[in-house]
């Protein structure tokens, strides 16, 4: 029995380092959905994420099996047209809390609990 839980506990720290292996040191733009500006999502070895929308956001994330939970979202507060302040806060609405990871062909795509799926391809390895 003791084995059992040992392999479950290594099984599952595993795929919690699968996810910063993939992605500490990379930046990400978002191509899925679009909206009017250049999102990007990046990651560092430490547990950290930085992106930009209109505002610059960053926070720390944490994983668990197949799930990405990003917490303590600070954002800088630029004001920006209608349009790209209404978008960013859509893309905000959507990003977040516990998501659901894959992989695919340099693709990231990150899948919320309401299902909405937010598709990032990869741009750059940053070496953070």
């Amino acid at each position: 029995m003791n084995s059992f839980f040992c392999s479950m506990f290594a099984f599952l720290s595993l795929a919690s380092c699968t996810f910063t292996n993939n992605v500490a040191g990379n930046e990400y733009t978002l191509i899925s959905p679009k909206y009017p500006m250049d999102i990007t999502l990046g990651f560092n070895k430490k547990g950290g994420y930085h992106g930009q929308a209109l505002n610059r956001y960053f926070g720390t994330y944490k994983t668990n099996g197949d799930t990405v939970s990003f917490e303590y979202m600070a954002s800088t507060k630029m004001a920006g047209s209608p349009e790209d302040m209404k978008a960013e806060d859509e893309y905000f609405k959507d990003f977040g809390k516990d998501m659901k990871y894959k992989f695919d062909n340099g693709k990231m795509i990150l899948k919320s609990a309401a299902g909405k799926e937010l598709i990032y391809q990869k741009t750059e390895n940053t070496k953070k």
